[in-house]
């Protein structure tokens, strides 16, 4: 059976809890794209900050994308460990299926070992468009 890993940046920084309520899922027809929106270029440059594999260049991306609140709740070298814990579970992320609101897009990404995680990206409603709470969900996805 999966182990459920659910990170919340929403009110205390990055924790990792075991266990706890999953996340609403995605359905398996949404799309596998994102939309044309602040929100999704958001999360896209999220992805791709991840994706090059350089904690720097993560952590710069963070500064960018992320509410100085939830910055300041967690210290950039907190977020360095969280970052190669992230890069220990996945490779690269690549979005399978995604559904979009305005306060929040969940997005399906497979980890390393083909197991599937939602990944919950909340938003403050105040432009610029920036993440206000990341929450990664391994296991609890509708299949």
């Amino acid at each position: 059976m999966l182990t459920v890993l659910t990170v919340s940046l929403m009110l205390q920084g990055q924790v990792v809890v075991q266990g706890g309520p999953p996340p609403a899922p995605v359905p398996k027809d949404a799309p596998a794209t994102l939309p044309d929106t602040p929100q999704a270029k958001t999360v896209k440059a999220y992805i791709e900050a991840f994706n090059t594999g350089d904690e720097a260049k993560f952590l710069k991306a963070q500064e960018e994308l992320m509410t100085a609140d939830l910055l300041a709740r967690r210290p950039a070298a907190d977020r360095a460990k969280m970052f190669k814990r992230m890069r220990g579970d996945f490779d690269s992320l690549k979005i399978k299926r995604a559904v979009s609101t305005p306060q929040q897009i969940r997005a399906v990404m497979a980890d390393k070992d083909g197991n599937e995680a939602i990944f919950s990206f909340d938003f403050d409603p105040k432009a610029p468009t920036r993440i206000k709470g990341l929450g990664i969900d391994i296991g609890n996805v509708e299949r």
